[in-house]
Parts: C-alpha cells; sequence; structure tokens
C-alpha cells in the first residue's frame, strides 16, 4: 500500500482527538459535583465555640447616663415630700423622671423588662400625685356647694357644683390611673348641679297647679286655665332641659295636659249641668215635656263636648245616655202613669173575679207597654217585670177564667188565720201544666201530685197564678203548715197517709185519702212539700216538710222536716200554696 494513503477505520475504532475529550469532560464532571456536596456543608449546622461568647455585653454609655438622670430625679423628688407637700414646681422633677424613663425604654429595647416596670410605676405615681389639687379642689367645692343649697342660695351653690365638675372632668381625662378618677362623680355632681335648677321651677309648677285647683273649685275658668298653662308650660321645660332629674316627668305632664283641657271644656260643662239641673226643677214641677226638652238639650251639648274635648274628664257617653234616658222618662211620664194605673186596675179585676173585663184591659194594656217600648226605650218607667206579666196574662186569657174556678174551688181557710187560705190538696200536674206550660213530674198523671220541681220553680208557679187571680200566692210558713195540719192525736193515719207500706214506693193521686180534720188532704205523705224560706238568706237551703210515699208510717208521724237546695229537684217532693184571700 503506497505510503500516502489512509486506511478506512472500522465502525468500533475511535480517533485519539475524541478520546482526550472524553476524559477531560468525565475529569470536570467529578470537580462539579464534588463543588456542589461543599457548598452544601458550608451552608448547613455549624459548630459553635462557647467559649468565645461574651455573657454581659457592656451597657453603652447612654444608656448608664439616662437611668441614672431618672433616678436622681426621682430621688430629689422623695427628698422633698419628706420635708413638705410638693408644689407645681415639685411635681415637675417626677414629670421629668418620667420623661426620662419613657424615652429610655423606647430608645432601648434592650433595658428589658425592668425598665418597662419602673416606667409604669413612676406613671402611675406621677398622675397619682399630679391630680391631687384637682381632686382636693372639686371635693371641697362640692362641700362648699351643698352649705350653699342648705342656706337656699341655689344659683350660687349650682355655680360651684359646676367649677367641681370641671376639676374632677381634668383629673379624669389627664390623669386615668390615678386613685381619684371617678368618671360617676362626674354624672353625680351634674345631677345635683341640675336638680338645683330643676327643684325651683317643679315647686313653683306645683304651686301652680294647685292654685289652678282653687279657681276650678270656683269654677273661675280663665284664671284656671291661665295658671294651669303655666304649670304645664314649666313641667314641659323640665322634660326637655333636665331630661333624666326626677323633677323630669312625662306621666305629669300628659295629666296636666288633660285637666287643662277640662278646663277648657269647664265652661261647657257648667252649662251642661245648669240645664240638667233646670230639667230636674221642671219635672219635680210637674213640667215634663219641658223637663224632656231640657234633657234632650243637655245631651246635645254633651255630645259636643265629648267631641271637641274626647281627653277632658268631662267627657262621658254615660252621662249622654243618662240625659236620654230623664228625656225620655219626662216624655212618657203620662203614658208610664196610664200603664200603672191600667195595672193596679187589673190586678183589682182580677181579684174580684171580673174575667171578662180583665181581658179586654190586658189587651189594652199590652198596646201600650209595646208603645212604650218602641217610642221610648231608654224611659225607666219601662217596667220589666210588668212586661213578662203582661205577656203571660195575654197567653193564658183564655185559661184565667178555668184556672180562678179551680183555685177558689181547692182553697181553704188556715184555721187560726183571718186572711190566709191554703190549697186543699197538693198542687196537682193537670193545674201546674196549665199555668207553667211544663210538667216537670217523672211520675206523670194530671191528677197526681207534681213532683221533681225545684224550690225556686214553685216560687215560679206562685207568682204567675198571682198575677191570675189578682191576690198575693205564696208558699205556706211552717206555722201555717202545722196549723192547717191539727193535731195528729188519736188520728189513724194510715186512712190519710199515703206512707211506704201502701203506695207502693210512688205519690199517688192527691184527694183520694180522707181529709185531715181541718178538710186538708195529703198534708202528711204522698210528696213532701216546699215550705216559704223565712229568715233565711238565699244561698241558704230550703225547707220541705210532711214525708212522702217511700217514709215508713213512723216517720210521718214525726212530721219530718228536712231541708234541700232550692234548685234540687226530687220526685218525692212536691208543694201545695196559700193566699190571702182576705174574707172571701
Amino acid at each position: 500500500m503506497p505510503k500516502n494513503s489512509r486506511r478506512h477505520r472500522l465502525p468500533h475504532e475511535r480517533s485519539p482527538l475524541k478520546t482526550v475529550a472524553f476524559v477531560l469532560g468525565a475529569i470536570l464532571l467529578c470537580a462539579g459535583v464534588l463543588a456542589g456536596f461543599w457548598l452544601l456543608s458550608k451552608m448547613g449546622p455549624q459548630d459553635v465555640d462557647y467559649s468565645v461568647i461574651n455573657e454581659s455585653p457592656e451597657v453603652s454609655e447612654e444608656l448608664a447616663q439616662m437611668q441614672a438622670e431618672s433616678l436622681d430625679l426621682e430621688a430629689k423628688f422623695e427628698e422633698i415630700i419628706i420635708l413638705r407637700l410638693p408644689t407645681a414646681a415639685d411635681i415637675q422633677l417626677l414629670k421629668q423622671a418620667l420623661d426620662v424613663q419613657r424615652e429610655l425604654a423606647s430608645s432601648f429595647p434592650s433595658a428589658g423588662d425592668e425598665a418597662i416596670e419602673r416606667l409604669e410605676l413612676l406613671d402611675k405615681r406621677y398622675q397619682e400625685v399630679a391630680s391631687r389639687e384637682h381632686a382636693e379642689l372639686s371635693e371641697q367645692l362640692e362641700k362648699d356647694a351643698r352649705e350653699l343649697a342648705d342656706a337656699g342660695e341655689l344659683e350660687e351653690a349650682r355655680t360651684l357644683f359646676l367649677k367641681a365638675v370641671r376639676e374632677q372632668q381634668i383629673v379624669n381625662e389627664n390623669y386615668p390611673l390615678s386613685s381619684k378618677h371617678e368618671p360617676a362623680r362626674v354624672a353625680r355632681l351634674q345631677r345635683e348641679a341640675q336638680f338645683l335648677v330643676a327643684e325651683p321651677l317643679f315647686q313653683r309648677s306645683v304651686a301652680l297647679e294647685a292654685e289652678a285647683d282653687g279657681f276650678i273649685q270656683e269654677e273661675n275658668w280663665p284664671e284656671a286655665e291661665r295658671t294651669l298653662e303655666q304649670a304645664r308650660a314649666l313641667q314641659d321645660q323640665l322634660n326637655r332641659e333636665h331630661r333624666g332629674s326626677k323633677q323630669s316627668d312625662i306621666a305629669r305632664h300628659e295629666r296636666l295636659k288633660i285637666k287643662l283641657v277640662g278646663i277648657q271644656s269647664g265652661q261647657e260643662y257648667v252649662e251642661i249641668k245648669e240645664m240638667s239641673e233646670l230639667g230636674d226643677a221642671r219635672r219635680v214641677a210637674g213640667q215634663h215635656m219641658e223637663a224632656a226638652s231640657l234633657y234632650d238639650e243637655a245631651a246635645r251639648l254633651q255630645r259636643t263636648l265629648n267631641k271637641n274635648y274626647p281627653d277632658s274628664p268631662y267627657s262621658s257617653s254615660d252621662r249622654v245616655a243618662d240625659f236620654l234616658r230623664k228625656s225620655e222618662t219626662s216624655a212618657s211620664y203620662q203614658l208610664g202613669r196610664e200603664i200603672e194605673a191600667n195595672n193596679d186596675k187589673l190586678e183589682s179585676l182580677l181579684g174580684e173575679r171580673r174575667v171578662r173585663e180583665a181581658i179586654e184591659l190586658i189587651v189594652d194594656l199590652r198596646r201600650d207597654i209595646q208603645q212604650m217600648q218602641e217610642t221610648y226605650p231608654r224611659s225607666s218607667l219601662n217596667d220589666e217585670d210588668m212586661q213578662i206579666k203582661v205577656r203571660y196574662l195575654n197567653l193564658v186569657q183564655n185559661d184565667i177564667e178555668f184556672i180562678q174556678n179551680r183555685f177558689y174551688a181547692l182553697m181553704l181557710p188556715v184555721p187560726d188565720s183571718e186572711s190566709v187560705s191554703m190549697l186543699s190538696t197538693e198542687v196537682p200536674q193537670g193545674l201546674y201544666a196549665i199555668i207553667m206550660g211544663t210538667n216537670p213530674s217523672r211520675n206523670l198523671g194530671d191528677a197526681n201530685p207534681v213532683d221533681s220541681v225545684s224550690w225556686i220553680e214553685a216560687k215560679r208557679f206562685c207568682e204567675r197564678i198571682s198575677w191570675i187571680v189578682g191576690k198575693p200566692v205564696r208558699l205556706p210558713t211552717e206555722n201555717e203548715f202545722r196549723a192547717a195540719l191539727g193535731r195528729l192525736r188519736y188520728v189513724v193515719l194510715e186512712d190519710h197517709v199515703w206512707s211506704t207500706s201502701n203506695s207502693g214506693g210512688i205519690a199517688q193521686p192527691v184527694g183520694k185519702k180522707e181529709p185531715f180534720a181541718t178538710g186538708f188532704f195529703d198534708l202528711l205523705g204522698n210528696v213532701s212539700e216546699w215550705l216559704e224560706s223565712v229568715n233565711r238568706f238565699e244561698s241558704e237551703d230550703a225547707l220541705h216538710i210532711g214525708g212522702h210515699a217511700q217514709d215508713r208510717l213512723e216517720a210521718i208521724f214525726t212530721v219530718p222536716l228536712r231541708d234541700s237546695p232550692r234548685g234540687e229537684r226530687n220526685r218525692m217532693t212536691g208543694f201545695r200554696i196559700v193566699a190571702e184571700l182576705g174574707s172571701e
């Protein structure tokens, strides 16, 4: 092969230059890794040589000088207060010590907690000493103000109270660490100063109100209005300018306002009163229509007052109603007298058993009563009891003659009594049903005695039958019952009495047994009979007497007297009636 010819390298063969470059690169890479580890070791924790640390750093010369200055100023102040009370100039020494200590604590944080603690103590001590003069002056001013107030020098006292307030405010605002710091004292002193202004105003207002009351009694309305308006204005001033004081009273201001309205309406009330009194005089004189007109006018004036002065003490809807009642009573006087007279006549006709004339009068009475109700509904002459009576008689008018005939047929005079008669039998159910329109009995039968009837219902029966016969009708008294019974010696009770031995335990028809010697039937046994309550309160029980069909004969012989509630219904209790018929 020629010398200058090149041999072609195989693919796996490398040139010398590339080999050198590869080796240099590997060396540089290793050097970089080692350098990185060295840097990381320098950035990590380091060993400390504690032997070279200074445990007590030196205090700077400036800090030491300030500490000494503050202590020296405080020491000078201490020397002074041992000898005498400090002056304002002396207190400035303590203030200078405080200022130096404050500058020290703020400029040298390294001074530590001890410097801050001393600063706080100096500050508190300085405020205590500096506030003493103002506090003592405030207390002295308060004392002097009280003495002036006790002497009646209220304005001068108020001035001193306000000066005491200002001194206390200086303490509160400038010396919050002082023991004399008292925000509540400022409020108290202000109230006392306010009181010295408010109290005279309040007393003047009270005096004016009392003066106005005197004018009201005299019915001197202009003067009463003038003085009461002044009293109200003063109270209004107190409420606006002295809120929080005890003299401030919204309720009193409202009361004075209402009283003032009353005075303003007082003159109208006087006119109303005079009108009413004139109406009373006309009524007494028998001039009823004139009285009615006067009462109407009084009602009109009262309505006007109510509308114009709704808060007036003289405003009253009840008074309007009263005037209208008086007006209608006066206007209906003649009609009312006619109704009353016809009622008396009706009672007389029924008592004389002139039934046809009575029925005609009942119709007239009913018409007049209806007219009274419709035309004069407020009239005091509207008698509700009379209305019920006439309405009832009109309802039963066709039965009046029958009831009267049966009533008189059954009545017998009570022995030893001149005017009292008693029903010879117990009230039968037939008679009770006609008069009351109902029958409460459980042992039914027209001829049987009414039973299961309360004392109250028996009294209502008496009232209705008295309307029909025109005579007073009531229940018998115990004495009247025993007088009708008579003596029981030698009386064979079986012949006169229904008892448990012969009744089967139920009441029998009235009048079937033999009458007693006085002519009365069934006074004993059958049903026990209600008595009139004499000397007993309405809340007390009522008595019934005579025994009943479920009593043994031996018990009936004793004439048993029992009491029960007035509203109680018992099937063994009935009644009979007595009437004051006179000599009939």
